[in-house]
């Protein structure tokens, strides 16, 4: 299921009622079977699992869109993100409502795993050239949310070689960068990508009770490198639960990063956390018991833009 958290204080906390995706066929009365792929810019992406189609909806105003997918894309078999492609100087992410937007799809593509990608613009209404790639690698199927750094997509491969796939939105190409060189302690943790500083990727990655930090550094020679960051020892992070420093806690994993506040999601117990990398404060968001995925919703909008179902606020999660 898709559950709809509001996470912000009373009085600007959205109903869950409010932000319904409308997956209920009306004709059949039965719910349309999808995966959640993304959340950015104020918009939802889904993935039907029925049919070769991804839904891009926009809670806030109540617009969706099918597209069926390309062709050469193996059924079910992909990944993907939606962003804003307004160029506007002037233009903020997260009142994009009226902004054209792009739908990027990644996929292996046969037997050989070597990745292919597509571009779907809503300026053309049409999908992009096959954009190919000549590295084979086997891609994270439980749809993990990219991360968006620049003009360039991201998201986790292989876990073994902690291997990232980059995809330029610029050039239209793909590429794979290899992760940061961890030791022993840190090889088998909890890890997502997070935005470095200077506008850097960087990696996380989480031994209880350590959470390192990495960032990639590239030289004027276009050689890149590895840097620790920062490590945190997360007994310090004010919120959490005193349960975090005995050993029987369970389920010591992150759960997403939030790439417009540089937080964290992070599973204790029962519970799902966001912190606050800077202040090292967190929040509780919710109880659950089941290992999900979280994905981010931000949005605002101008006085004047019709809501959908008059509902007011601008910060929630989706989880799957």
């Amino acid at each position: 299921d898709i559950v709809f958290t509001p996470i912000m204080d009373r009085p600007d906390r959205i109903p869950p009622s409010r932000f319904d995706l409308h997956l209920l066929d009306i004709d059949s009365h039965t719910m349309w079977m999808v995966e959640l792929l993304d959340c950015r810019h104020g918009r939802v992406l889904l993935m039907d699992t029925l049919w070769d189609e991804v839904i891009m909806c926009e809670p806030i105003t109540g617009e969706q869109r099918r597209l069926t997918v390309p062709p050469e894309f193996v059924r079910n078999r992909f990944t993907g993100a939606v962003l804003c492609a307004a160029i506007d100087h002037d233009h903020v992410h997260g009142s994009c409502h009226s902004s054209p937007f792009n739908v990027v799809l990644i996929s292996a593509l046969g037997g050989n795993n070597q990745p292919i990608a597509c571009v779907y613009s809503s300026e053309t209404g049409e999908w992009g050239d096959i954009i190919p790639s000549s590295v084979s690698f086997e891609l994270f199927y439980d749809h993990t949310p990219g991360l968006l750094v620049g003009n360039a997509l991201y998201w986790l491969l292989d876990s073994i070689g902690h291997d990232i796939l980059k995809f330029d939105l610029d050039k239209q190409s793909l590429a794979v960068i290899r992760g940061p060189p961890l030791t022993n302690d840190f090889r088998h943790g909890s890890h997502c990508i997070i935005q470095a500083g200077d506008c850097a990727i960087g990696f996380a990655i989480l031994s209880y009770p350590h959470l390192q930090m990495w960032q990639r550094n590239i030289n004027f020679h276009g050689v890149a490198t590895w840097v620790l960051w920062k490590t945190i020892d997360m007994r310090m992070i004010i919120g959490l639960p005193k349960q975090i420093q005995g050993k029987r806690t369970l389920m010591r994993r992150i759960l997403g990063y939030l790439e417009d506040s540089d937080e964290i999601l992070l599973s204790v117990g029962r519970g799902a956390y966001k912190v606050q990398l800077k202040s090292k404060k967190s929040k509780k968001l919710c109880e659950n018991s089941y290992l999900t995925r979280y994905h981010s919703f931000n949005s605002f909008y101008p006085p004047g833009t019709f809501i959908a179902g008059g509902c007011d606020g601008n910060d929630a999660c989706y989880t799957r």
